[in-house]
């Protein structure tokens, strides 16, 4: 996690389009939210057999990640990207 942190740091520090830097960083920020997803979906798997209070939780953190990363697919289709293959 802290090296996709990193590249995400490095991204906002180069230079560069603003609009293709914005795509970078949408993409860096979705690495870090699939990275999420994957170790909510993980410990949401082990709490269901466990303690299904703490699934219930881990499994609305899990839908709220996935919901960010929708997000920001969507704000990358609909318009940054456009933005940074125009420029």
């Amino acid at each position: 996690m802290q090296g996709l942190i990193e590249e995400g740091e490095e991204t906002i520090q180069q230079k560069g389009d603003a609009d293709v830097k914005d795509a970078a960083l949408i993409a860096a920020a979705q690495r870090v939210e699939h990275y999420e997803i994957a170790a909510y979906g993980t410990v949401c798997e082990y709490a269901q057999h466990v303690d299904q209070s703490g699934h219930r939780m881990l499994s609305e953190t899990l839908e709220e990640e996935k919901e960010a990363d929708s997000k920001l697919t969507k704000l990358a289709v609909n318009s940054i990207n456009k933005k940074a293959e125009a420029s």
